[in-house]
């Protein structure tokens, strides 16, 4: 849906011709230069403006009116007073996540695969580690030597 490069394109057709004519006029000025040459010259660059800029309209306007369906259609639902169904945010975030695959763009948001339900790992108590070893005994403190033999405990 990206049209400013479009709209900057024709500009710069149009200032190409703006140009080609003022250096038609400046010719004008030339004695050598006869004056059905560049009343052709004038009206040709004119001519060919006019097509140019006429099929143009044409063409955006098409691209315009099927944008606006679209637009009308699909987001129509932002618009209600009632909230989105988690389908429906679905449906519009694989929408986006499609535009932007087809862009060559990174995924914002990752979908599971459907019909899977979610494992979850069990939660470990951030920051809280027993002191004892798998055999209950306590962990000497460091630079500290037990004077219990390791099997006594067990």
């Amino acid at each position: 849906m990206e049209k400013a490069h479009l709209y900057e394109a024709l500009y710069l057709v149009n200032h190409g011709i703006d140009e080609a004519v003022r250096g038609v006029q400046r010719l004008k000025k030339s004695p050598k230069l006869f004056m059905e040459a560049y009343h052709k010259s004038m009206a040709g660059l004119e001519r060919r403006r006019s097509m140019i800029n006429l099929q143009f309209m044409l063409e955006m306007r098409k691209l315009e009116e099927i944008d606006e369906s679209y637009f009308n259609e699909e987001f129509n639902v932002w618009l209600s007073d009632e909230p989105l169904t988690n389908e429906e945010i679905c449906r519009l975030m694989r929408g986006v996540e499609r535009e932007r695959k087809l862009e060559g763009k990174p995924p914002l948001v990752q979908f599971l695969p459907r019909g899977k339900g979610t494992k979850k790992a069990p939660k470990k108590a951030e920051g809280v580690h027993s002191p004892r070893k798998v055999n209950g005994s306590p962990t000497p403190a460091s630079g500290v030597k037990s004077t219990v033999p390791e099997d006594a405990h067990a």
